[in-house]
């Protein structure tokens, strides 16, 4: 009974994740289309800023028609050719995302597993540890997700690493942990958060109590 409850509860995680998995992604894109368009600001006279930028745009085509072998030509050519910008680092994260909606989950995580000590800034490199966490645990290795998220040392996506955290936990059968995890996500996470809700399902399905509302 006991391992049919952790095979349960791993389900469950993992069906909030497939549910809810784009939303980080989305959230990226919204949060980060500022430093590209920084970037191209900053370098608008760059023929090398101008051609990544052109390979880029020719991606974001590919990935709205769905053509996986123009994916996996521009992805190719971003990495190869403009590694050095902030478009290729973008796009890796694209590319995985794509490659994981295809049904390539392995793929996707050796993608990331690739590049992501790579990437140029801090904040990306959090995001990219972040999705590789999330595509392990829903790979079913749960253990190396874990690995993978206490490389993050010093978090500035608090909520969402302690919620991911917790999924981790409970799919390992280490309730009180993940408990105490979505107790911290909760803590980190803006009251009007639209995850909130989901957020407090998880802790109730950890064993705890989400905490009062505060009056208005």
């Amino acid at each position: 009974m006991h391992q049919i409850d952790e095979y349960e509860q791993s389900e469950r995680v993992r069906g909030w994740l497939r549910q809810n998995g784009s939303s980080l992604i989305t959230g990226i894109a919204l949060g980060l289309a500022c430093v590209f368009g920084w970037q191209w600001w900053n370098g608008k006279g760059d023929r090398h800023l101008q051609e990544a930028a052109t390979q880029y745009f020719s991606l974001d085509q590919a990935l709205e028609a769905k053509d996986a072998g123009k994916v996996k030509t521009f992805g190719l050519v971003l990495r190869d050719k403009y590694a050095d910008t902030a478009f290729a680092d973008f796009a890796g994260l694209r590319e995985a995302a794509f490659l994981h909606e295809s049904g390539k989950t392995t793929e996707a995580i050796a993608m990331l597993q690739a590049r992501k000590d790579k990437v140029h800034t801090p904040d990306l490199r959090e995001i990219y540890a972040l999705r590789l966490a999330r595509l392990q645990l829903i790979a079913g290795k749960a253990k190396e997700a874990k690995a993978t998220l206490a490389g993050i040392k010093t978090p500035t996506l608090g909520a969402t690493v302690e919620e991911l955290r917790g999924d981790i936990e409970l799919a390992l059968g280490q309730r009180d942990l993940a408990r105490k995890a979505y107790e911290q996500a909760l803590t980190d996470l803006d009251q009007a958060a639209p995850t909130r809700d989901l957020l407090q399902l998880k802790l109730i399905e950890a064993g705890g109590q989400p905490p009062a509302q505060p009056e208005i």
